[in-house]
């Protein structure tokens, strides 16, 4: 791993523990689980990442005693099939990469750093481009890579897969963020 990804994910342990060191020692009486959503929190919301992988951060920090080691650096790149199956959000998109079919998927948040590696269903891959895009910059290109043949079909398992989006009315917006993780079998 890039000593770049190495440091990008020390600051992140330690940005989670210091926030829970800081509540704690701000608000006692306050129950440590509830402080520990919110230091949680503050990975969700100023690194992007989502919610199932901040909480890992925490949990290896809880795990080191508070210290960022290279071990707990290290399980940060090893992603396993339970990541891999949130990461992989519809039925769809497992049988697609099973199939070879799939080598890319669009995120609001970070799952996957370059050099990471995940499983689904037992089958390894490693992220090989992680990039935060605009909506509007997706390609036909990047379209076949996320298993889909054309616009109108990538755009019918954006909607599926944001049902209260839909609900709410809203649909693609251009200009909206994304991550694009792009990956292939290690």
């Amino acid at each position: 791993m890039p000593d770049e990804m190495k440091k990008l994910k020390a600051e992140r342990l330690q940005a989670c523990w210091d926030k829970l060191q800081q509540l704690c020692k701000e608000q006692p009486a306050v129950a440590r689980e509830e402080h520990a959503k919110a230091a949680v929190m503050v990975l969700v919301t100023q690194y992007e990442i989502p919610h199932p992988l901040a909480k890992k951060y925490l949990a290896l920090m809880e795990e080191s005693g508070g210290q960022v080691t290279d071990a707990a650096v290290s399980k940060l790149t090893d992603h396993d099939d339970m990541h891999g199956s949130r990461f992989m959000v519809l039925p769809n998109n497992v049988a697609q990469i099973m199939k070879g079919n799939k080598q890319m998927s669009r995120r609001f948040r970070r799952w996957l750093d370059p050099g990471d590696t995940f499983s689904v269903q037992g089958k390894r891959f490693k992220a090989v481009r992680v990039e935060k895009i605009k909506v509007g910059q997706i390609t036909e290109e990047d379209i076949k890579k996320e298993g889909y043949a054309n616009k109108a079909e990538f755009e019918q398992m954006w909607y599926k897969s944001h049902p209260k989006s839909v609900a709410a009315g809203k649909t693609l917006d251009p200009e909206q963020n994304c991550w694009c993780h792009e990956y292939e079998e290690a």
